[in-house]
């Protein structure tokens, strides 16, 4: 993807055997950070599907500032269906559901999200079952409890830390989350934010703010959703292997691509074509977005970094090596 402006590119989505239409629904997909396997399952479904559509494709390349031109650019399109990935990117082309602004938020059309974190919080939506706007979508985590008793399952634990972007609302969110469940059976999250300095993140920080973590106590290093930190996944995962300190991760990027020891995750193929099927309910099924309610998968993976159990002594239970899925 170029990353000067936002791209806009199309394509047409016809499955073999399909005869075109004269005139195919158009999805708009606005991205946050290019094109990814949320989208191979989003355009995968479609096709199995046999459903034939156009997918022009807009980019902000990890820039909010480009979301006010995209917006534009929908308002002059008018597609059948705006597919929405990220958290943050949903955030600023919707506005709140009880805000929204006509003038600098999508109005009028159609809209799925994907790969956003806990969207009432966020007030994307009113709430899962009713969304209360023309918007329904996926969530990609595990409930914040039910990661909190995975992590439980492996190593039992009081104390955790947790390095985040305290720009990034989905992070900050999860972290609060996490922090109160914590609190409440008596233990204690150490919220660590990513220093900034003159507007910028300060990755150089991260070793430095997990060593501290682990002097005082923490037993786990919890990563929450965060598209800053899966940039600097091999920093932070790296910085925990070497403080001999366990990870455990709410999305599988830092389990499958960096040293992060395990993780309830949903795969973001997977919840890519969840949300073919809520788009394809709106476009072919004649259902209303915000009669379909929000939801997450049904199942989620326990990825385990047997390299990474094996480099910390940190092996994990017979119980969970039955349910568990290396990486």
């Amino acid at each position: 993807m170029m990353r000067r402006r936002p791209l806009i590119a199309a394509m047409t989505l016809s499955a073999p055997g399909v005869a075109r239409a004269r005139s195919r629904p158009r999805i708009l997909m606005m991205l946050y950070r290019g094109w990814e396997e949320a989208c191979d399952g989003f355009r995968d479904y479609l096709a199995s599907r046999r459903r034939d559509v156009e997918l022009v494709v807009a980019d902000a390349g990890e820039d909010l500032s480009r979301v006010p031109d995209m917006v534009r650019q929908a308002e002059a399109m008018r597609p059948d269906l705006v597919y929405l990935w990220g958290t943050t990117l949903t955030m600023a082309a919707l506005g709140p559901w009880d805000g929204h602004d006509p003038d600098r938020h999508l109005t009028g059309m159609p809209v799925v999200f994907n790969i956003v974190t806990d969207p009432v919080r966020n007030r994307v939506v009113r709430s899962r079952p009713a969304p209360g706007r023309p918007v329904t979508g996926t969530e990609y985590i595990a409930p914040v409890a039910v990661q909190l008793r995975a992590m439980d399952a492996y190593r039992p634990f009081r104390q955790a830390a947790a390095v985040f972007n305290p720009r990034e609302r989905n992070s900050v969110v999860t972290i609060e989350e996490m922090s109160e469940l914590l609190a409440a059976r008596g233990g204690v999250l150490d919220a660590l934010p990513v220093p900034v300095v003159d507007g910028r993140l300060q990755a150089a920080a991260i070793p430095r703010l997990i060593a501290a973590a682990r002097a005082r106590g923490a037993e786990w290093l919890y990563i929450p959703p965060d598209t800053y930190l899966n940039d600097q996944r091999a920093v932070l995962t790296g910085a925990a292997l070497h403080e001999g300190l366990p990870s455990f991760a709410a999305t599988e990027r830092f389990v499958a691509f960096a040293d992060a020891l395990a993780g309830l995750v949903s795969r973001y193929y997977s919840v890519g074509a969840f949300t073919g099927f809520k788009a394809e309910q709106i476009l072919f099924g004649g259902v209303r977005p915000e009669a379909i309610p929000v939801e997450t998968l049904s199942r989620f993976s326990y990825l385990l970094r047997m390299d990474t159990a094996r480099r910390l002594r940190a092996y994990p239970p017979v119980a969970l090596l039955r349910i568990a899925e290396p990486v």
